[in-house]
């Protein structure tokens, strides 16, 4: 196996840029790619509607369960 092993002067100097690249401010204002937006909006849109669906399953597969366990609760207290 042939590996190259850089210099401690060149690992310096990348670690100066990626430093640079860190530090350097995002110029306020500036939107992200509109597609990227897009996917993301969508994806979240997405993810809650299948949370909202999910909740709904269990609510109304509870509900047969919760009915008839409810109704001799109030007629045992009437």
């Amino acid at each position: 196996m042939n590996r190259t092993v850089r210099a401690a002067s060149d690992a310096d100097g990348v670690v100066d840029q990626m430093r640079q690249l860190v530090q350097r401010p995002k110029p306020a204002g500036q939107l992200e790619d509109r597609d990227q937006v897009e996917r993301i909006v969508s994806m979240r849109i997405a993810t809650v509607l299948m949370v909202l669906l999910t909740m709904i399953i269990f609510v109304t597969s509870a509900v047969p369960d919760v009915g008839p366990s409810l109704a001799k609760v109030i007629e045992a207290h009437l």
